[in-house]
């Protein structure tokens, strides 16, 4: 393979790599705007509170995204 044509498929793959890590972003950007986060509960309390391991979980999908 020669030099050029290794550097197209090293950037396809981090194309590729980018698209996974936007999606995955972009899945959690729904998941925090979904209504488990909106509004009130029924006592009031606010529902925008969210659980660290549960970002911690989605950031672990950002990070494994395209490999």
């Amino acid at each position: 393979m020669n030099y050029i044509t290794r550097l197209q498929n090293e950037l396809a793959e981090a194309r590729a790599e980018l698209a996974a890590k936007d999606a995955a972003l972009q899945a959690f950007r729904a998941h925090i705007a979904s209504e488990k986060f909106c509004g009130f509960e029924a006592d009031g309390s606010r529902k925008d509170w969210i659980a660290v391991r549960d970002v911690d979980t989605h950031l672990c999908q950002i990070i494994a995204a395209g490999e």
